[in-house]
Formats: structure tokens, C-alpha cells, sequence
């Protein structure tokens, strides 16, 4: 590990590295001989060892010592009573969100939903090169296929990936000793960090799982609208038991401002989460002291369509126009994006994306992504878990993902049984699915893509464990 991710952080770092007049001076207490500091956490392996401040702050170990926060008995007391607070509650809105989707006759879980963990039956893939995964009448599933390897490039010619892309992001694979290939693994201590690119529709019920059950500290979206997130120093907020890192990496001046606070460089961070793939690189990022290891989860482009427009309602019930805007008229409108995923993987934000950038983002996500699907959401984040060293397989933290996840299938099933309520059809082939097939030609292609990615990167993983 880096000295700078080794500094312990409190309210600032001196420009020589060195603790600020503003932090806590180190106190050399007694206490079964283990120190009393102040400072925030580096590994995540660590964190089981600690225990939550109520004030914000979180601790550390440096140098393989456990090292404790000073804290009042009493507040001790208060965080525990809150974190069990915290857990009772989230039993019982997992148990609800089991319970709720079943409790009425007007709701159901339809079979696809109960085969592919979706409630949008969006079987297309044999479209775009990929023949999907199968059940036969015995409900025994048979293994989709894309026909790519890892070696083989999906660019040629005089195209190329991004150069900065390249250099601060590490590939995915690297050739075995067999003439095959392997993950490349990931060293907690090599300076590299964790970089998840948040997926619209997606991302944000995966980052809850990653703060909530894996217990990382997250550099995200958490103070977009607050201001401790334009304080002139970093440091560690926890609300409701979740640690965030004061900084907005889903605007540019967000991550402008967290590059000023040379984020990066203070270690405070477990793991990075933003849309902006480019812009971030460029300004959290360097080589070689802090590459990034890019992982992601996709869902179905028309499906993200679909969720999108039922939040796009839920946001506009004071605007009667806005809410009454039908799933149609939402497709052909401006607040409908237009194949989101090709466009930010090649930082094409306005210009027209061409054939020529599918190619391109096919090459990124071949070469720099560990690649997870919504619809196999138990097994991507097993993958993802497993390949950052953060993977527990305690009761506590199976039910933490199991209960986080049956309530985000509790609302897509909501929203589906909206959208056919609305609109009589939306499965393949209707008008509607037609106009959202229109707005993501490309991402249909970049999205099967990554399906056969996932296929492919599977075969170097275990059997999935829950």
C-alpha cells in the first residue's frame, strides 16, 4: 500500500503529508495495549474489527495494528442501539417486499420473473448474435452462448480505445501459464481502486447492496444536494449506518472538486461510483500510482426504458402533464434517452454514435469490465464480491442481499404491472416496444454483447455459493 492511502485522515492533509493542526492529536492511552487515534478506514477486511462513531467518523487499522476510535461509553452505546434499530427495520421491509407482490389478487410474479429474476420477459437476444438461455418443460435451464472469446478483439483498423482508458484502467484478463486466460487479480495494497460505472436504473440498487451489506466506504452521488459536500476537506459521513465519502461524482464539478481534494491520493475512499467513465478517469485517476478496476451491472435497454419512465412519473405528480405522459409519448419525447450506454462508454454525449462506436464500447467492455446482469443479480454480485476480496458468506450478510434484493423485485414487478395496466402490451413486437427499440438500436447490441461476456467471464468464477 502507497503511503498516501497508509496517512490516516481526519479533517484534512497537510501539504506535506503530515496531520493538520485542525486534527486530533494521537493520544498513547492504555488500553489492552491497543492505541487510540483518530482516522477513517482503508480496507475493507478491516471494517469487521470496527465499530461506527455516531459523529461521522470511522476507524482504521494502519500497518497491520488495530487501532480504535475514542469514544464516549455512552455514545458506544447509542451507535449500537441504532445499528440494531437498523436491522429490525430492514427484516421487516424485506420480509414486506416478499410478502407485499402476493398479498393482493391484483398483483403477481409472472413465470419469467421467477426463471430470470425479471418481470419484463425481454427474450431478444437471438437479434443482436446470442442465443439465449433456455428452459425446457422440466424448468432445467440450458446455458445461453454470444461464440467470443477473450482474445478476440472487436476492433480493428485504425480504431482504438481511449489512450487514457487504456493506460489507468488494468484489463479484466491476463494470459494463464496454461496458453488460456485469467482474471487478473486485484491487490487491495497496490494503490488501484475499485470503479463501479453506475448504470441508470440500475446502479443505484447496487450500490445499496455494496454500502449496506459489504460495508464499503463510498465516494458517489450521497451529498449532491447537501453541503458537506462543498466543505474545503474530505472526510466520512455515515447516514443510517452507511458510509459515504462527502463528495458528488455524478456531476462534473463534483468530481472536479474531488480531484482538488486529490481524493484519490487520501485513501479515504473503498470504491468509486460514477456514470461519468471518462471524466472520472481522467480526473481521479493516474498511472501508475491509482488505475482503476472497472466493474458494472447491465440490464435490458428496454427495460431501463420502462423503469425510467415509471420513476419519470413518480418525480412529476405536481406537473398533471408531465404525470399523465404516457410510456409512448415518454419514448418519443426528449426526457427519453437515447442509447445511454453506447454514448457514455465512448464519451459521446450529443454527437450521433455510430456502428463504428459500438465496436469501440464492445472493445472496452471485452478488455476493462468485470461485467454483472441485473437479471442475475445473486450471481454478479457473488462475482463482484469474490473478485474485490469482499465476499462474506455469513448469515448476516446473505440475508442483508437477499432481503435488499427481493424488495427491488417487489418494484419491478410494480412497475410492469403499471406499464401493462397503461399501456395493454409492451412485450415484443408491440408499438411501444418498437419506439424504445428505436432509442437503443446500439445499446441492444453493446447490451447482448456484455450478456456474453457475463457467459464468458463465468467459467472463470466457482459455482455460485447462495
Amino acid at each position: 500500500m502507497s503511503e498516501h492511502r497508509r496517512s490516516f485522515i481526519n479533517w484534512g492533509v497537510s501539504e506535506e503529508g503530515e496531520e493538520s493542526d485542525s486534527q486530533a492529536e494521537e493520544k498513547s492511552e492504555e488500553d489492552d495495549e491497543i492505541p487510540v487515534r483518530y482516522g477513517y478506514p482503508s480496507k475493507i477486511k478491516e471494517k469487521k474489527k470496527m465499530a461506527i462513531d455516531p459523529d461521522g467518523a470511522t476507524m482504521q487499522a494502519k500497518g497491520g495494528e488495530r487501532v480504535l476510535m475514542k469514544v464516549s461509553a455512552f455514545r458506544q452505546s447509542l451507535s449500537k442501539k441504532r445499528a440494531a434499530s437498523g436491522a429490525l427495520l430492514i427484516c421487516v421491509i424485506g420480509m414486506a417486499a416478499c410478502v407485499l407482490p402476493g398479498s393482493t389478487p391484483t398483483r403477481y410474479i409472472p413465470d419469467q420473473m421467477k426463471k430470470t429474476s425479471s418481470a419484463f420477459d425481454y427474450h431478444d437476444g437471438a437479434n443482436y448474435g446470442y442465443n439465449e438461455t433456455t428452459f425446457d418443460d422440466g424448468n432445467s435451464e440450458q446455458s445461453g452462448k454470444y461464440n467470443l472469446q477473450h482474445d478476440e478483439p472487436m476492433i480493428s483498423g485504425g480504431i482504438t480505445i481511449p489512450p487514457y482508458i487504456d493506460a489507468t484502467f488494468v484489463d479484466t484478463f491476463q494470459p494463464s501459464d496454461d496458453g488460456g486466460f485469467e482474471l487478473t487479480p486485484f491487490l487491495a495494497t497496490s494503490g488501484e481502486y475499485p470503479f463501479f460505472w453506475r448504470v441508470p436504473n440500475v446502479g443505484s440498487r447496487i450500490e445499496n447492496m455494496l454500502v449496506s451489506c459489504v460495508k464499503a466506504v463510498l465516494a458517489t452521488s450521497a451529498f449532491r444536494d447537501d453541503e458537506r459536500g462543498a466543505e474545503n476537506a474530505l472526510r466520512v459521513y455515515n447516514i443510517e449506518d452507511r458510509a459515504y465519502v462527502n463528495v458528488d461524482l455524478s456531476q462534473t464539478a463534483g468530481i472536479e472538486r474531488a480531484s482538488d481534494l486529490n481524493l484519490a491520493e487520501t485513501g479515504i475512499a473503498d470504491l468509486f461510483v460514477t456514470p461519468h467513465l471518462h471524466y472520472a478517469s481522467h480526473k481521479l485517476l493516474s498511472f501508475p500510482e491509482h488505475k482503476g478496476r472497472m466493474f458494472t451491472v447491465f440490464r435490458h435497454p428496454i427495460e431501463r426504458a420502462i423503469v425510467s419512465h415509471s420513476d419519470f412519473i413518480k418525480k412529476h405528480q405536481a406537473d398533471s402533464r408531465l404525470a399523465q405522459m404516457s410510456l409512448a409519448e415518454f419514448a418519443q419525447s426528449d426526457y427519453s434517452s437515447k442509447d445511454w450506454l453506447t454514448r457514455f462508454l465512448v464519451n459521446k454525449r450529443r454527437e450521433r454514435v455510430t456502428w463504428e462506436d459500438v465496436q469501440k464500447a464492445k472493445e472496452i467492455l471485452r478488455k476493462k469490465f468485470l461485467i454483472g446482469l441485473y437479471d442475475r443479480v445473486e450471481e454478479s454480485m457473488e462475482r463482484i464480491e469474490r473478485y474485490f476480496g469482499w465476499f462474506r458468506n455469513g448469515p448476516l450478510e446473505r440475508e442483508c442481499h437477499q432481503n435488499l434484493i427481493a424488495a427491488e423485485r417487489a418494484h419491478d414487478t410494480e412497475d410492469y404491472m403499471y406499464e401493462v395496466g397503461q399501456e395493454g402490451s409492451i412485450d415484443i413486437g408491440s408499438e411501444v416496444y418498437g419506439l424504445m427499440l428505436k432509442n437503443n438500436e446500439k445499446d441492444m447490441e453493446v447490451y447482448w454483447y456484455a450478456v456474453g461476456l457475463f457467459e464468458e467471464q463465468g467459467k472463470l468464477f466457482p459455482s455460485l455459493s447462495w
